[in-house]
């Protein structure tokens, strides 16, 4: 599936449009299976998205919510992408899974814990709904960076080193396999910096090893990314 690029004026108008795209799914999602399933994403345009989200009409009894990538940090920690949800986001208790880095020794044991607890809540071929994703500078996504082991796991949840951004701890992350499972994949991407690598992703330049964002291909899902002028 090649991503559908779409551009708007400034990262609040992503955040709204992310936040339509959002209920429209969960909706029709309820309506036809009886729940969501969403990954979310950490960041500061998905902290405008869960900002928006808050104030909307959704059943969140109904919503079961992963995280496509977390530090190996407790949900408490404000760099936890788990954490910011729980914070801005009336989440069910039940239907939520942070990754359970309170209760595993080291990355490696958080991730295979994640699966299990992944595949117990979602059968042994989990599809989601919704993954929400953004993309670093260097063109990473999830936490699946350039030239790192975890871009060809076969697994589908694998743990990865740090990446560019503090503080430097291990991370636990979705791989390819599980993203492209999704029935949609919804990037936001925002801000100068990234100008460069989306350059390249809409063009196909590079290889998943050096733009980590071309490895997202949902093989029977929708794949949008949407964009600030700024990153556009």
């Amino acid at each position: 599936m090649l991503p559908e690029f779409l551009t708007f004026p400034d990262p609040d108008a992503v955040a709204a449009e992310a936040a339509t795209r959002f209920l429209t799914l969960a909706k029709a999602a309820i309506a036809e299976r009886g729940q969501f399933v969403v990954a979310l994403a950490g960041g500061s345009t998905p902290e405008r998205l869960y900002k928006l989200l808050a104030t909307r009409e959704l059943d969140w009894e109904k919503i079961s919510v992963f995280f496509s990538d977390d530090r190996f940090l407790s949900p408490a920690s404000r760099f936890s992408n788990a954490g910011l949800a729980l914070r801005l986001l009336p989440l069910s208790p039940k239907l939520t899974f942070p990754v359970p880095a309170e209760t595993t020794l080291d990355a490696a044991e958080c991730a295979a814990e994640y699966e299990r607890e992944l595949l117990a809540a979602l059968g042994p071929e989990p599809c989601f709904d919704l993954v929400l994703l953004g993309m670093g500078d260097d063109g990473h996504t999830a936490s699946l960076f350039p030239g790192k082991p975890a871009l060809t796991a076969t697994s589908w949840v694998t743990h990865s080193t740090p990446g560019v951004l503090p503080p430097p701890v291990d991370r636990v992350t979705f791989t390819f396999a599980l993203i492209n499972a999704a029935r949609n994949v919804l990037f936001l991407v925002t801000g100068a910096n990234k100008r460069e690598k989306v350059a390249r992703w809409r063009a196909g330049v590079g290889s998943v090893h050096t733009l980590p964002v071309l490895g997202v291909a949902p093989t029977e899902g929708t794949l949008t990314v949407l964009l600030d002028e700024a990153a556009g």
